[in-house]
């Protein structure tokens, strides 16, 4: 049974179904990618439940869209390796890194898109995961369809026969 219970402490906007069904396919996947890790909420409901490794990509600056003071995003990597108790550098590997720049990322046969929400971010990301990360038969998903016109556009181009876990913000599409 998949278990989201540290995950659902750790300040975020992935509400609980999302963690959950993130848990369940985590149980499936040895090498995660996650683009866009913030204070790890996502994350740590992949670490939990992955038997292998999550690769927490991010820049830990914290989103754009959101109001946050210097102070506040000084202390954004910090709060991450907190949340990450148990499970920092065994299960989680940081990466800290602009998205744009994901040359050296190891490959992953699950890779979770939550970073910048923009329609040119989230092509790219999308691009180079599907043709540089992504095993074959991989999972690729990523958050907030519905919630950034960016989001659908990028997904309607690059992911055919996408599919949104119902009663979420999830989206999710396997790469051929």
């Amino acid at each position: 049974m998949a278990d989201i219970e540290r995950a659902k402490r750790i300040e975020g906007w992935m509400s609980e179904p999302e963690l959950l069904w993130l848990a369940e396919q985590a149980e499936k996947h040895r090498a995660i990618v996650e683009i866009g890790s913030y204070l790890g909420r996502s994350t740590r409901a992949l670490a939990d439940n992955t038997p292998g490794i999550v690769y927490a990509l991010d820049d830990w600056y914290g989103p754009r869209d959101f109001p946050l003071t210097p102070e506040q995003r000084n202390l954004i990597p910090a709060r991450f390796c907190e949340n990450m108790a148990g499970v920092l550098l065994t299960k989680v590997r940081p990466i800290v890194t602009d998205h744009g720049c994901m040359d050296f990322v190891p490959p992953g046969d699950m890779v979770f898109i939550d970073g910048d929400h923009s329609y040119e971010s989230v092509h790219r990301d999308i691009l180079h995961v599907k043709y540089n990360i992504l095993f074959p038969d991989g999972l690729l998903c990523g958050h907030d369809w519905d919630v950034f016109e960016g989001v659908n556009r990028a997904v309607k181009e690059l992911v055919p026969g996408f599919q949104v876990v119902p009663g979420t913000a999830i989206w999710y599409g396997e790469v051929k």
